[in-house]
């Protein structure tokens, strides 16, 4: 397997403070334990993943699947031939914090402050796009045969060669999804919606990533 070829992939920084409430996914758990009446918090718990930051993706990856022949007594093989596809990848990921796991420390209520600890945003959904290519999804630009391969009937080799080529791809999607300037941009955006939050009901939070 190589990649030959690449087209930058797109980061779609979502901003969090555009995107507004109604931006979160409310997928979390429910509240465990009431808050205390004394304590007119919101109840992140209830507000599940927030989501942050989408990334959209696209890259040229090219992957060969070689068919060989092991030779009797050796650790060497024949090359007999194989299958080289070029896929043009599409896909897109989401970055979220779990406010599930959010918790609050350093409750003041008489100056209305609170430090609340949050869980470092992680990938929550990552796919190669298996849409129509005019609606943006992945497509094959080629695929070629090689050796011997052309004349065998067995097709096997050939579906190998392009499911490993969407499987290198969806993995690309995930690490991208990891590198540190997405994950950095996303605890900003995050950030940015929490504060305005707790703005908007008069308490003062400092927001701790653990």
């Amino acid at each position: 397997m190589n990649v030959v070829s690449r087209m930058t992939w797109l980061l779609s920084l979502v901003g969090a403070a555009a995107l507004g409430v109604s931006g979160m996914w409310l997928l979390g758990p429910q509240l465990k334990e009431p808050l205390q009446a004394q304590t007119p918090l919101i109840a992140l718990e209830k507000m599940g993943h927030l989501v942050s930051v989408k990334v959209n993706y696209a890259d040229v990856i090219e992957f060969t699947e070689k068919r060989t022949q092991d030779i009797p007594w050796t650790d060497w093989e024949l090359r007999l031939g194989g299958t080289k596809v070029l896929l043009v990848a599409r896909g897109d990921c989401t970055i979220a914090t779990d406010l599930g796991a959010a918790r609050y420390e350093s409750v003041n209520a008489q100056a209305r402050s609170v430090s609340v600890i949050l869980p470092s945003p992680k990938p929550f959904s990552a796919r190669v796009s298996h849409e129509p290519r005019e609606n943006g999804g992945s497509y094959f630009y080629a695929i070629n045969s090689q050796g011997i391969e052309p004349i065998i009937p067995d097709s096997s080799n050939r579906t190998q060669a392009i499911n490993n080529a969407l499987a290198h791809a969806q993995q690309e999607v995930e690490r991208t999804c990891t590198l540190p300037d997405v994950l950095s941009t996303a605890r900003k955006n995050a950030e940015d919606v929490l504060m305005a939050i707790f703005r908007a009901i008069g308490w003062k939070a400092t927001l701790v990533w653990k």
